[in-house]
């Protein structure tokens, strides 16, 4: 009588396997292996050494993550077989190891778009925490997260500011949404996810542009302060010299006599700049009152301006300059751009030019320093009512 045969038990095509790292979790990715070709898939999910009760409830998530992207990717093997398992493995990547990836790239982009990515991807981070779901796929990424984040948003905690019940603005939830809908259609793009939910959800559920109240200096208020002495005559000089020319103050700071340019037919002069923010290029041209507040230096790339490093020190100057002046208004150094930007449209200038002038990619930005002007009329018109209404009266 022969012996039976041995029976072997099937390999897994697809198995999870755990590597330590120097901080002590334990990282897992799948190991891969069908008709002679082998795959190793990097997760993004990590296991941590077990020290709370919280901690064992985020390892089972994590393992349960993992146990189904294993089971995708078998399906997906008998489905697609390993030829086109790549396309179905971007799908699987967890996405906080996208946005980090999408936050971390970005050769070209302005330092505040670069913070405006690591931002997004913080509070998303914040928003998964909070749910117990930090290894969310991208594939699950549904129009149900959307509201959720976007209802996070909402409640979140600014930890920029030392009181406990302020919330994040309406402009950061309005950016943090939009940097948050680009990123999703970047993966879009990549073919990561077939559908952007972000684009699904109705006008009631987004954040919106409010009306904006900008602080800005009337001229007659401009006129006090350059009449009034400041103990930092460096900063006087350069925030009125931001005063009329619309200038931030990331741009004053390394302002040169390099980027003063005289135009060859008359002489003109103006300033050609590339804006930190926004690298948009602006040529504004310069009033007698602007060029008074350059000084000489010996080099054309030596800055002109020698500011206080510390925002907080300028602001602080600059608050105790506009109180000397008799101005009640909260000075910051910005508002020396909305200062130009009213100044320029209540002496006549078109919008489209004053927008040029600003670096503003859209008009409608400008728009809202045009709402202003338009408003101060209408008080005009109303003070002109209640005057003549008096003398009715009488």
């Amino acid at each position: 009588m022969g012996r039976p045969k041995k029976t072997t038990k099937a390999k897994e095509p697809v198995r999870i396997r755990e590597r330590k790292l120097a901080n002590g979790n334990r990282s897992l990715y799948l190991d891969i292996y069908s008709k002679g070709v082998r795959k190793v898939e990097s997760l993004g999910v990590y296991l941590v050494p077990e020290n709370t009760p919280f901690d064992k409830i985020q390892n089972e998530h994590a393992r349960s993550v993992a146990e189904k992207i294993k089971s995708e990717r078998i399906i997906a093997l008998q489905n697609y077989g390993i030829a086109n398992l790549d396309k179905v493995m971007k799908a699987s990547m967890p996405l906080l190891a996208y946005l980090e990836k999408y936050a971390s790239e970005g050769n070209g982009l302005t330092e505040s778009t670069m913070k405006g990515r690591k931002f997004m991807r913080r509070k998303v981070e914040e928003y998964l925490r909070s749910t117990g779901r930090l290894n969310i796929a991208m594939l699950e990424v549904d129009l149900d997260f959307c509201r959720g984040f976007i209802n996070f948003l909402r409640t979140a905690k600014n930890r920029r500011l030392k009181s406990e019940e302020r919330t994040i603005s309406n402009c950061t939830g309005l950016q943090t949404q939009a940097v948050f809908t680009a990123a999703l259609n970047t993966a879009l793009r990549d073919g990561i996810i077939e559908r952007n939910p972000m684009t699904l959800l109705t006008s009631k559920e987004r954040f919106h542009q409010q009306e904006s109240t900008r602080v800005y200096l009337t001229i007659d208020e401009l006129k006090r302060m350059m009449a009034t002495p400041c103990d930092d005559g460096e900063l006087k000089k350069a925030f009125l010299f931001a005063c009329f020319t619309g200038l931030r103050l990331s741009d004053i700071r390394t302002f040169t006599w390099n980027k003063v340019l005289t135009t060859p037919n008359d002489s003109t002069r103006y300033i050609r700049v590339r804006m930190l923010k926004t690298q948009q290029v602006v040529n504004v041209p310069l009033s007698k009152d602007a060029l008074g507040y350059l000084r000489e230096t010996e080099d054309g790339d030596e800055p002109i301006f020698r500011l206080s490093s510390a925002a907080s020190v300028i602001e602080q100057r600059l608050a105790e300059w506009a109180k000397n002046a008799g101005i009640e208004k909260h000075v910051t150094f910005h508002v020396s751009r909305h200062s130009y930007a009213t100044m320029m449209l209540t002496i006549g200038v078109d919008i489209y030019t004053v927008s040029k002038l600003l670096g503003h990619k859209n008009v409608a930005t400008t728009q809202i320093y045009a709402k202003i002007i338009d408003q101060k009329k209408i008080d005009a018109v109303n003070m002109m009512d209640r005057f003549f209404d008096k003398d009715r009266q009488a």
